[in-house]
């Protein structure tokens, strides 16, 4: 990779990555504000070959390639393409079949699974009902440390009823159940294989064997990863145009975009936003409206954050105009609700008419500065955690934190690496003297039950202990309802009893976007590109 980048493209990477306040909205005027970007929903198809694609991974090296790891952008950019699920999530998130050719449900707690019977592994040897049992036992393992084990909270029983079918067994109805077919939790690798290499499975040493369109090839620390088309994938159906795929783990976002516009990287997710204007005059600078919200996170509601007024104060005091326009250059909209808009899968009508209802977040000192003199906390300082590794993020910690200052509030940042911010998720340890956590997560399918489920009492990731009956009562119910204007109604209630209580208090959700360079085309850029095989549609133009 070439470390040259041409000057205009340095002076605007270091004016929008400086680390500067967005205090007030931003003028709409201003150079710095930016018109929401166009939303792409069809691209023209390939017309030709490509021999090899350099791929560039923002977050870094992934830890591992094992799916049942694949809980960060990095593993699942990379696993998406190697390994599948029984099910794939199409266009609109329905599920379409992958591994399985469908499944039956023939009470609310049971799910027969019917599977492919022309898949093989890249070795060749067929898939067997055995090998997805032993997947989904292997993940569900506590020694392994999944992120996915959650979605088995009401699991009952998994058995090989058949050659090519599996029987899952619920305690309770649980609607969120199928959804998660199309995920990481049931992606299917060899079970021979898997219990062969041990702890050396998804390492650089011995990859990891599953079914899906690319093949894994090999891993050089630090450096890339490589995957090559597999040509005996059972889905005849798709005419994967690109034979290689080269995997680079640039972190630096000026080194991100001047190889971007160098050439040295033909494309990545996750785009500098000081990049975007330049890019999307040599290439195709894309834009899809996401799942993720970026969001601030009570770690501790005992301390300086136990005063409602306070946190009350905290959402007043963010700049939500001038962060959309701002920092993410128009490529976001404000949230008045921990779910975005984009995360409503069904009854749209009723989220949408309860969402308006919401109060309008606005940035308002004059407002936080009267709660604040409520407030039997105010004094106190407040400590908020942030990711550095995000420029964006680092930004609006310090953007919030200037604001608070100038109405008497002290808001102490916390900046973390990538280590310790992943660490602040599994360790307590790592949460100790933090009273806010900035974030931004993403749903895994537009089911806004998926999230506000976790901040139901006893919930792994409930990290400030919040508990409230009436909250837990519309969780529960919900998470039984089959019928979608019923389930609505339930998460809807959940959703005001947040929005009143703020243990997370919503900023904005930025759209997906993606760059590849102009002789490639076929890439629509959704949220699911971290679980179906999106390098499929990828060739030349």
């Amino acid at each position: 990779m070439t470390p040259l980048r041409p000057a205009a493209l340095c002076a605007a990477l270091a004016a929008a990555l400086a680390v500067t306040s967005c205090s007030g909205s931003a003028d709409p005027a201003s150079p710095e504000a930016a018109a929401a970007p166009e939303i792409t929903t069809s691209v023209p198809g390939p017309t030709s070959g490509v021999d090899s694609v350099t791929w560039n991974l923002p977050a870094g090296e992934p830890p591992s390639l094992d799916p049942a790891m694949s809980s960060s952008d990095s593993a699942s950019t990379v696993v998406a393409t190697l390994c599948e699920g029984l099910f794939s999530f199409g266009p609109d998130y329905t599920l379409e079949p992958a591994l399985a050719t469908g499944y039956e449900q023939p009470d609310p707690l049971t799910y027969v699974i019917s599977l492919r019977e022309d898949a093989a592994f890249w070795n060749g040897d067929p898939v067997t009902a055995q090998d997805v049992v032993a997947s989904v036992e292997r993940l569900l393992d506590p020694s392994v440390g999944a992120a996915w084990i959650g979605w088995a909270a009401r699991l009952d029983g998994l058995e090989a009823t058949g050659d090519h079918e599996v029987t899952i067994t619920l305690t309770e109805p649980d609607v969120l159940v199928a959804n998660y077919f199309a995920t990481p939790a049931f992606n299917v690798v060899q079970a021979s294989y898997a219990e062969e290499a041990g702890d050396g499975f998804g390492t650089a040493r011995d990859g990891v064997m599953c079914t899906g369109p690319y093949r894994f090839e090999s891993w050089e620390q630090g450096r890339e990863i490589t995957v090559t088309r597999n040509d005996d994938w059972w889905n005849t159906d798709a005419e994967v145009r690109v034979e290689r795929l080269r995997f680079t783990f640039v972190t630096d976002p000026y080194a991100q975009a001047a190889a971007l516009t160098s050439g040295d990287a033909d494309g990545q997710f996750n785009v500098p936003r000081a990049a975007h204007a330049q890019l999307a005059e040599q290439g195709s600078m894309l834009y899809g409206r996401s799942l993720a919200p970026t969001f601030l996170a009570v770690v501790d509601q005992e301390g300086p954050l136990s005063d409602i007024a306070t946190r009350r104060a905290i959402q007043a005091l963010i700049d939500y105009d001038g962060i959309v326009e701002s920092v993410y250059q128009g490529a976001a909209e404000p949230l008045r609700a921990l779910v975005p808009p984009a995360a409503w899968g069904y009854a749209e009508d009723d989220y949408r008419e309860a969402y308006e209802a919401l109060p309008a977040p606005a940035y308002d000192p004059d407002l936080a500065l009267g709660l604040l003199s409520e407030s039997g906390t105010a004094e106190e300082t407040v400590v908020l955690a942030y990711a550095t590794f995000v420029e964006e993020e680092t930004r609006i910690a310090t953007s919030l934190a200037d604001n608070a200052a100038e109405v008497g509030l002290h808001i102490e940042l916390m900046p973390l690496t990538a280590e310790q911010f992943g660490a602040v998720f599994s360790s307590p340890e790592a949460r100790e003297g933090v009273d806010l956590l900035l974030s931004t997560g993403y749903l895994d399918f537009p089911e806004p039950l998926t999230y506000y489920q976790y901040f139901s009492t006893g919930s792994f990731y409930n990290f400030a202990g919040y508990s409230d009956e009436e909250y837990d009562r519309y969780i529960s119910t919900a998470t039984a309802a089959e019928d979608p204007a019923e389930r609505a109604r339930e998460v809807i209630g959940a959703q005001a009893i947040m929005a009143e209580d703020l243990i997370t208090i919503p900023i904005a959700s930025q759209y997906v976007n993606a760059y590849h360079d102009a002789d490639l085309t076929g890439l629509v850029p959704r949220q699911n590109y971290l679980y179906t095989p999106w390098a499929t549609g990828l060739g030349g133009r």
